[in-house]
């Protein structure tokens, strides 16, 4: 199963919610779903908007 961006994106935001710090996300969310479900650089930067208060699990308007 392919996970879709939102997917992803919640996946990221359950880890920010119970405290686990970005590199070990990275690292769980590969052993569960697959090597390079995510990449380190997307997790820190949804971490960042997490904690700037923006939880949307949709994409930016272009």
């Amino acid at each position: 199963m392919e996970l879709n961006r939102e997917q992803k994106r919640l996946l990221m935001l359950h880890e920010y919610k119970v405290g686990t710090n970005a590199a070990f996300t990275v690292r769980r969310i590969n052993e569960a779903w697959g090597e390079g479900t995510v990449g380190k650089t997307a997790v820190y930067n949804h971490f960042k908007e997490f904690k700037a208060g923006n939880e949307s699990l949709s994409d930016k308007p272009r």
